[in-house]
């Protein structure tokens, strides 16, 4: 049979109920007796006397006198000797000069027996097996055995109450267990388990999250190869058909589409990275220079539009990954250059404020709307769907995790067709 909490439980309860009830019982019942027991040894003395004066006054015969209190609460009993009593010497004298002595006056665990002497006859007064002790044994077991039962049953109910919400988890961490993530349970508790269940929700909810930007993950990524692929499939049977003339159109359309192609999986490589990675290799160097050279890296392609770049870049010294950081200006300058129109105009601003520096790069291309602006960095995102041929969607996601990494922040603020605005705030020093 299979174990559960419920089953050991209401088990541990009984268990504990019936040694508790039996100890209590039999604590109950000597502390009873004990008491009860001294008590009744004047009661006994006294109820022989009253026998012996009742015996003197009127002259009854043993058997009327054994019939006269057959029914008494105290029992007495006129006999002509003595039974199994083992008296001693000192005792036998007691009771043959006329006195009443009481026997197991010492002895907590023995009934007292009171006898006396007249004449020949003995009157003895012994409530050993008395029924007045046997009901207070029946009492005791009686109600012993009803708060048995009572609270077996009412554990029973109040066990189930507290194991339903247990197996209610077991049920739905099963759920959860063939992917089905959209389980909550509902949490009226605020004990232990209800912080328990709180926190299945909360975990399931992260799971739908996690699974949601999983298949968008594979949505998106079977796109972007797609796309690229299909060109690349395409020119390529144009180019075995073709004259010499367009070869060459044809070879550098399938070059651009194969350098797409390497550069998406290295930028998927690098955001897998940066998810699971912390800063290492920190080191400080001149931040104003590193923007400076990675200006100078994308020169072809701002030159290529004559787009004019306007660099107030103060002095910064900064601690941190020199080879992450320098992926943020390089991102965010390409990306700048991409959106811009020709002619147009790109301002870099670095300025440094005690502790901290702020990058701030404004562009004048075609910008951003305002829902977008809530998901740009996100990966894959792209806000410009029909731009299907530029970009990857992951530059800015880099951006933000990399920023993040440094426990830095960055400000978005775009307007259609004003441009856009990235504002980035590192500390000059990390923060472990």
């Amino acid at each position: 049979m299979k174990k559960t909490i419920y089953k050991e439980l209401i088990l541990i309860f009984i268990l504990v109920l019936l040694a508790s009830n039996i100890l209590t019982a039999l604590f109950v019942a000597m502390n009873f007796e004990t008491t009860t027991i001294s008590d009744m040894k004047k009661v006994l003395i006294a109820s022989v006397e009253e026998a012996k004066e009742l015996y003197l006054n009127y002259g009854m015969s043993q058997g009327d006198l054994n019939s006269l209190y057959e029914d008494k609460t105290i029992p007495i009993k006129f006999t002509s000797y003595l039974e199994n009593y083992n008296l001693t010497a000192e005792q036998e004298e007691s009771i043959n000069s006329g006195k009443c002595i009481i026997l197991n006056e010492d002895n907590l665990y023995k009934y007292p027996i009171a006898i006396a002497k007249i004449d020949d006859m003995y009157i003895i007064s012994d409530i050993g097996g008395h029924s007045m002790f046997n009901r207070v044994r029946e009492i005791i077991t009686l109600n012993s055995s009803i708060a048995t039962v009572l609270g077996t049953i009412m554990f029973l109910i109040v066990g189930k109450m507290i194991v339903k919400p247990i197996k209610e988890i077991t049920d739905a961490t099963k759920k959860v267990a063939t992917g089905d993530f959209n389980i909550i349970l509902e949490n009226k508790r605020e004990d232990e388990l209800g912080d328990l269940i709180d926190s299945f929700n909360k975990m399931t909810r992260d799971l739908s999250s996690i699974e949601i930007l999983r298949n968008d993950f594979i949505s998106d990524i079977s796109h972007e190869f797609k796309t690229p692929i299909t060109s690349i499939e395409g020119y390529t049977k144009l180019l075995a058909a073709s004259d010499d003339e367009v070869k060459d159109e044809y070879t550098d359309i399938i070059l651009q589409e194969t350098k797409r192609l390497s550069t998406m999986a290295s930028n998927i490589l690098t955001i897998n990275k940066l998810d699971n990675e912390n800063i290492i290799n920190s080191e400080e160097f001149r931040l104003d220079e590193q923007i400076r050279k990675s200006v100078l890296l994308l020169e072809n392609k701002w030159s290529l539009k004559n787009i004019e770049l306007d660099l107030q870049l103060a002095e910064v010294k900064i601690q941190g990954n020199k080879g992450l950081i320098n992926q943020i200006w390089i991102n965010l300058l390409d990306n700048a250059i991409k959106f811009s129109p020709s002619n147009g105009l790109i301002s870099l601003e670095l300025k440094e404020n005690k502790d901290k520096c702020k990058f701030i790069i404004q562009d004048q291309g075609v910008g951003i709307n305002k829902e977008d602006q809530e998901r740009i960095f996100e990966k894959f995102y792209k806000a410009d769907k029909s731009r299907s041929t530029e970009g990857t969607g992951l530059g800015l996601s880099i951006v933000k995790r990399i920023v993040d990494l440094h426990n830095g922040k960055i400000e978005l603020y775009s307007k259609i067709g004003e441009g856009t605005r990235i504002s980035v705030i590192l500390n000059k020093k990390v923060i472990s």
